[in-house]
C-alpha cells in the first residue's frame, strides 16, 4: 500500500502526506506515553485516521481505513483495557468492511445510540462507490458477531458523495453528517425495520462565495444550528487557494417555521493570510457558543492555525474570527493540524498536529513527526492563550508518528488517540512507514 492514496482529497491540497506511525502492546515510549496497540495490517487492520470513542467500561472503539479480513478496505475495531496494570490491551476486530455493498474506507469516528449501537461513515475512497451512512449492531449472545446494517448509500448526485466526515445525533434520533457538496439529515425510519430517509439540508455551490468540500464532521447546539468548515470556497482567492478559495466556516440553521428550508451562512472566508487556510477539522463548542477549529496551512508562522470564532453580540451581526495560535514547522511546536481541538471543563484546549515536534524526515525535509499540544485559556481577557507541547513523535522504525485525528479524555484526564503511520513496517511499498497505532498520554500537567 502505498500511504500517499490515503485519503486522497489531500494530493490536491496538502504540501505533502508524511509516513510513519504505530501501535502496541502496553509499552511505554517514556513515562508519560503509552503505545496500547500497533496495527499489524492485517486482519486486525491498519493506518487510523479517526477518533476514538469510549463506552462507560472504558473500551475505545475507532476505524482504520485500511486493512481488515478484505485485505484493502478498512474495520471498526475495540480495544478493552486490561483487568491489571501493566497488562496489556485486548484488540478486537468488530467488522471488516468488504466493498460489497457494506462499504469501504471508514476515515471518521464513531458514536453510540442509547441501546449501544455504532454509527459511522464509510467514505468509498478509491473503491469504486461515493459511500454509506452505517450501524454496527452488537451482537445477542457475548462472544457473538456484531452486525452491519448499511443505512444509506450515496449516490453521487444532488444527495452527495464522499461522507469523509462522520455523523451525530440529535435527541430525536436523527443523524447528521457532511459530504463534499452537502449538509445532510438522515432520518429513522416511522417503523422499526423501515427505511432510513436522507434530506439535504444544503448544497455548497463551488466556484462561488460559498464553501466547498467539507472533509470535517458537524457540532450541534442546544438551538439545532450546526456549524462545520470546508476546505474550500468562501469569497478569497489568493495565489495559495486560486479560483476554489481558501476554505470557510459555515453554519446551518433549522427552519424558522415547521416545513421551511434550513438556512446556511458562511461565517468566516479564510484568506490565506494570518487566518491560514484549509481546514480539515471539525470545530469544538464552548459554553458561550464560540467555536474553534485548525486550518492546515498558513498563519503568520505557515504551519496553519488555530482559531477561535465568536458570535455577534446582536442578531444578525457578523461572526468575530481571531487566531489563537499560529503553528511552527520545527522541534518547539506542531505544524499541519488536521484535526479539531477537544476541551475540558476548564475550557483549556488538547488537539494534535500531524507534523513539528521531532526531526522527522520526508525525502530531505525535517517535517517532524507530530505533536500533542495543550492550550491554556487565558485567565484575563484580552490575554494571549499558552501552548505547551504534551508529547512529541519520536523519529524510530517502531514508533507513532504523525497524527491525524482529534484526541479523547478518561475520567481520569488522560488523552487517546490514533497515528496513521509509525509501529510495524509491513504498511507501505517501501516498508518505512508502518501501520499505525493507538496511544495513551498519561496526565502530568
Amino acid at each position: 500500500m502505498n500511504p500517499k492514496t490515503i485519503r486522497p482529497f489531500l494530493r490536491y491540497s496538502l504540501p505533502c502526506l508524511l509516513a510513519l506511525l504505530a501501535f502496541g502492546s502496553a509499552m511505554a515510549a517514556d513515562p508519560f506515553d503509552k503505545v496500547i496497540y500497533r496495527f499489524q495490517g492485517g486482519a486486525d487492520g491498519s493506518n487510523p485516521v479517526s477518533n476514538l470513542i469510549a463506552d462507560r467500561a472504558g473500551n475505545l472503539y475507532g476505524t482504520t481505513e485500511y486493512g481488515g479480513a478484505g485485505g484493502y478496505y478498512g474495520t471498526v475495531f475495540e480495544l478493552t483495557p486490561p483487568s491489571k496494570a501493566g497488562e496489556s490491551w485486548t484488540q478486537a476486530t468488530l467488522y471488516s468492511f468488504g466493498n460489497h455493498g457494506d462499504g469501504a474506507r471508514p476515515t471518521a469516528g464513531l458514536v453510540f445510540d442509547r441501546a449501544g449501537n455504532l454509527y459511522g461513515t464509510t467514505s468509498d475512497s478509491n473503491a469504486g462507490g461515493y459511500g454509506e451512512i452505517f450501524e454496527l449492531s452488537p451482537p445477542a449472545v457475548a462472544g457473538g458477531a456484531w452486525t452491519e446494517t448499511v443505512l444509506y448509500s450515496f449516490q453521487g448526485g444532488a444527495d452527495g458523495a464522499y461522507p469523509y466526515g462522520g455523523v451525530i445525533f440529535d435527541e430525536t434520533g436523527n443523524l447528521y453528517g457532511t459530504t463534499g457538496s452537502t449538509v445532510f439529515q438522515l432520518r429513522p425510519p416511522v417503523i422499526r425495520g423501515g427505511a432510513w430517509t436522507l434530506d439535504v439540508l444544503h448544497e455548497f455551490k463551488s466556484l462561488t462565495d460559498d464553501g466547498w468540500n467539507s472533509v470535517a464532521g458537524l457540532v450541534r447546539d442546544l438551538r439545532g444550528n450546526l456549524y462545520g468548515t470546508t476546505e474550500w470556497g468562501g469569497t478569497a482567492h489568493p495565489p495559495d487557494c486560486g479560483s476554489l478559495g481558501c476554505g470557510t466556516v459555515f453554519e446551518v440553521s433549522p427552519p424558522l417555521a415547521p416545513g421551511g428550508a434550513w438556512r446556511e451562512q458562511v461565517l468566516h472566508s479564510f484568506t490565506a493570510g494570518t487566518d491560514g487556510f484549509i481546514p480539515f477539522s471539525s470545530v469544538a463548542l464552548d459554553a458561550s457558543d464560540n467555536l474553534y477549529g485548525t486550518t492546515y496551512s498558513g498563519g503568520t508562522l505557515g504551519g496553519g492555525t488555530l482559531f477561535q470564532m465568536t458570535p455577534p453580540t446582536q442578531q444578525g451581526g457578523a461572526w468575530t474570527e481571531a487566531v489563537i495560535h499560529s503553528f511552527n514547522y520545527g522541534y518547539k511546536d506542531g505544524a499541519a493540524p488536521q484535526a479539531g481541538p477537544i476541551m475540558d471543563a476548564a475550557g483549556n484546549l488538547y488537539g494534535t498536529a500531524e507534523f513539528g515536534g521531532d526531526d522527522c524526515y520526508y525525502n530531505t525535509t525535517p517535517y517532524g513527526c507530530g505533536v500533542v499540544y495543550k492550550l491554556a485559556r487565558p485567565s484575563t481577557a484580552g490575554d494571549a492563550w499558552t501552548e505547551a507541547i504534551l508529547y512529541r513523535f519520536t523519529t524510530g522504525d517502531i514508533s507513532p508518528k504523525e497524527p491525524q485525528a482529534s484526541l479523547l479524555f478518561d475520567s481520569g484526564g488522560n488523552l487517546y488517540g490514533t497515528t496513521t503511520f509509525g509501529g510495524y513496517n509491513t504498511c507501505s511499498d517501501d516498508g518505512a512507514n508502518g501501520c499505525g497505532t493507538v496511544f495513551e498520554i498519561v496526565r502530568h500537567w
